[in-house]
């Protein structure tokens, strides 16, 4: 590298950074060869649930990540939400991962107490549902993330495909121009307003 050289640690976490990148990258794409992709859409939680969709993402060249979080009652009216900045690299399951943690942290301090956590991660939600045993660089933050669950009086854990989580996906991606995080409480940001109002509108569709 020119005559300069970088200690060992850091050569080491970008190696796996690369790594998981590509992994996520050259993934199988079974399921969409299997059957046709059909339209994906938001909808509502279970009766008297809150909805909460969680999204995270990477900015490679801000050594950054930054997480998203909407939270929607059951008429698709937004209740809260959150976007948050870490200002150090993760790699593509970390910073889902740790978007996670700060989902149900922002759900807890919001105050709802039924509530069903959805997000994009198939390798997250299925290591959350006890289906697959979670990547050993994430085991901590989820295994935090099932500790906190004891403040909630009922919760559930879903996966949505990213058609049907552009708000959060949106909120995560603001995520990289604020300075650690930016919270809206009874409003709704004007940032995810357009897919929001399109999260409703096929909503309303589905009960014509």
């Amino acid at each position: 590298m020119g005559g300069k050289g970088k200690a060992g640690r850091t050569i080491l976490r970008n190696a796996m950074l690369l790594v998981e990148d590509y992994r996520v990258a050259n993934a199988p794409k079974t399921e969409h060869m299997l059957a046709p992709i059909g339209p994906v859409s938001w909808k509502p939680p279970s009766h008297g649930f809150y909805k909460v969709n969680i999204d995270g993402a990477v900015f490679s060249k801000r050594k950054q990540a930054g997480a998203g979080v909407v939270i929607k009652d059951g008429e698709g009216e937004v209740i809260a939400a959150l976007s948050k900045q870490w200002k150090f690299l993760l790699g593509a399951t970390e910073a889902e991962a740790k978007a996670w943690e700060a989902g149900i942290l922002f759900a807890r301090d919001v105050g709802i107490r039924d509530v069903e956590f959805e997000g994009d991660s198939l390798e997250v939600c299925n290591a959350l549902q006890g289906l697959t045993s979670p990547p050993s660089s994430v085991a901590n933050v989820l295994t935090d993330f099932l500790n906190h669950v004891s403040h909630f009086r009922q919760w559930k854990v879903s996966h949505i495909k990213r058609q049907g989580n552009v708000p959060a996906h949106l909120l995560a991606q603001h995520a990289q121009h604020v300075g650690d995080y930016v919270a809206w409480l009874e409003e709704c940001p004007s940032l995810i307003e357009h897919a929001c109002a399109q999260d409703k509108c096929n909503l309303f569709s589905c009960f014509q």
